[in-house]
């Protein structure tokens, strides 16, 4: 989270994600409960072989401002599991944003996640990073 908005009850967050490889940021308004039920997903994947949990923010539209999706599902019978990163930013060159890239992981990683998002309050804790959580910030 970067900053409150106008006494709206908006917050102001930047998401950063990266697989190594491809990496991408964005910068979006929405409530402090924003990642809670995505969250509370996470903390019991998979359900099944076939579980598949979204989140997305905005529209994949260019009369939106931007759009994010992210895909969490297993790949593999294990329970082998990665996220589909996909983002947008809906500017005009050279300013546009347009990435789409794979981050694996694993239930107990994306569990741990799912913890972090369902009890973070960034009001109190403007940071959050995973899987590095330990490093979490004021």
């Amino acid at each position: 989270m970067l900053s409150l908005d106008d006494g709206d009850g908006f917050l102001h967050y930047e998401i950063a994600m990266s697989n190594g490889d491809a990496a991408a940021a964005l910068d979006f308004y929405g409530y402090d409960d924003q990642f809670r039920d995505f969250g509370e997903q996470l903390k019991n994947f998979p359900l099944t072989g076939k579980s598949t949990v979204r989140l997305q923010i905005g529209e994949n539209s260019p009369k939106w401002a931007y759009y994010m999706l992210l895909e969490v599902f297993c790949y593999q019978p294990n329970g082998a599991s990665a996220i589909l990163v996909d983002i947008k930013n809906h500017l005009e060159a050279p300013y546009s944003c347009d990435c789409r890239f794979y981050m694996l992981t694993n239930p107990a990683e994306l569990n741990r996640l799912g913890s972090l998002l369902s009890g973070w309050d960034p009001r109190e804790k403007s940071v959050l990073n995973w899987p590095n959580s330990n490093q979490t910030e004021d």
